[in-house]
């Protein structure tokens, strides 16, 4: 392309081709079109609760929120669909020191689910009701309420997710984080992401591969979503 060329594109279209080709030399970087979790106001009142919007901290994991769509368990949308992709800060620095060392061994993290509002915990309840994959709410709140669990998948430095033993969700005896099956390939995935959280400082569960949470007594808020302005599914 000459620059007589370059130059007569609009700018909106050359700084959509710069921000394109930044994700793709940063490897594993949310590539524009999938962080559509932009609603200022919300994310602006979620800071005073302590809670961080994760792109502009993590810029090269990627966020695929599952439960802005209907691939998860309950099969229908609990997130509003410019959802943010919502932490504690405490929870990105430790999501920063995995991706570290992740990259270094060629790979990254996908977010799957962050922040999960009390609201979108009783539905997910409401929909799977079994006590071995979601908390009851009667019992307390999932620590994803507090922006202090975060659910997370292996992908390459391309992008592309890994294999692991089950879906994301699948709430079954496959998701189980010691996987005892034959295939080689999926248990190195398994152990290369279970290392680097728990490097970094994060706790698994036994029961849902894709499950970390932060142990301690960190200071939390109870963050519903009408509190920060967000409208979700009915």
């Amino acid at each position: 392309m000459s620059a007589k060329t370059q130059f007569s594109l609009p700018w909106a279209i050359r700084a959509c081709l710069g921000a394109v080709s930044l994700w793709l030399l940063g490897g594993c970087a949310t590539p524009p079109a999938q962080d559509f979790g932009r609603d200022g106001d919300v994310i602006t009142r979620a800071k005073r609760y302590g809670l961080v919007h994760v792109p502009t901290k993590l810029t090269s994991v990627m966020i695929d929120l599952r439960y802005r769509t209907s691939e998860n368990a309950t099969g229908r949308p609990l997130y509003p669909s410019n959802m943010p992709c919502l932490l504690h800060s405490a929870t990105i620095e430790r999501l920063a020191t995995a991706q570290r060392i992740l990259r270094q061994e060629g790979y990254g993290l996908k977010i799957l689910d962050a922040w999960r509002p009390p609201e979108s915990h009783q539905a997910l309840w409401n929909a799977v009701r079994d006590p071995r994959w979601v908390v009851p709410p009667s019992d307390g709140l999932s620590m994803h309420c507090y922006g202090l669990a975060v659910d997370v998948t292996l992908v390459d430095i391309n992008g592309k997710e890994q294999r692991m033993p089950s879906a994301y969700d699948e709430f079954s005896e496959r998701a189980k984080t010691n996987y005892t099956g034959p295939d080689a390939e999926i248990r190195q995935n398994v152990e290369r992401l279970q290392n680097a959280m728990k490097k970094a400082g994060f706790r698994a569960i036994p029961d849902e591969w894709w499950h970390f949470d932060i142990p301690g007594n960190t200071r939390v808020f109870r963050v519903n979503a009408s509190s920060i302005g967000l409208k979700l599914p009915q």
